[in-house]
């Protein structure tokens, strides 16, 4: 299990999983103001409570990895909108994706990263798989999905996220890192 010593060792890449409708996730009254007023404009409670859940995920493991509560965890925006920590702890990089009850989280020491996940719909599986390694890569960048992306290497696979789930991991440079996964659960990794 990773410690708060250290962060991922380079040449591996962290995976973590969340299951967002158990029972145990901290409400959004502990989030930050601009998290908090984000999961307030969400439709419904349930996208909302999802919402949140995936944010204390992302907290909690970040926390694992610099030795901080999560809500203590600084987060930033950068120049084209991808998370980063804001203080102590730079070199982590990290990316979040969410699709109905499931939140993805990879993680790695001082290489670029995205992630994606989707729940599998009406189209056929395939159409998932190239949809989530496109957006893996995009998220990688830091750019949207419909955006040029940037020249340069990234290395992208496809993981199993579970039954009723696409996935998949990008890095930026030539060879994607070992994997290596954990679970998220509610209260473990706070």
């Amino acid at each position: 299990m990773p410690s708060a010593d250290r962060l991922p060792p380079r040449g591996e890449l962290h995976v973590w999983q969340a299951r967002l409708d158990r029972d145990g996730w901290p409400s959004a009254d502990a989030l930050p103001v601009a998290e908090r007023e984000r999961a307030g404009r969400l439709r419904g409670a349930r996208a909302e409570r999802r919402w949140t859940a995936s944010r204390w995920a992302l907290r909690g493991v970040l926390g694992r990895y610099l030795g901080e509560e999560p809500d203590a965890v600084e987060l930033r925006l950068g120049e084209r909108g991808k998370p980063a920590l804001a203080g102590p702890g730079a070199a982590l990089r990290f990316n979040l994706s969410h699709s109905g009850e499931l939140a993805v989280v990879a993680l790695a020491d001082g290489v670029e990263v995205g992630v994606d996940v989707q729940a599998i719909g009406r189209k056929p599986p395939q159409f998932y798989a190239d949809w989530v390694r496109r957006e893996a890569v995009a998220k990688c960048h830091g750019v949207g999905l419909w955006a040029e992306l940037p020249d340069g290497p990234v290395a992208v696979a496809g993981f199993d996220a579970g039954d009723g789930f696409a996935a998949a991991v990008a890095v930026a440079g030539e060879a994607l890192p070992q994997l290596r996964h954990f679970a998220a659960e509610p209260g473990a990794a706070q």
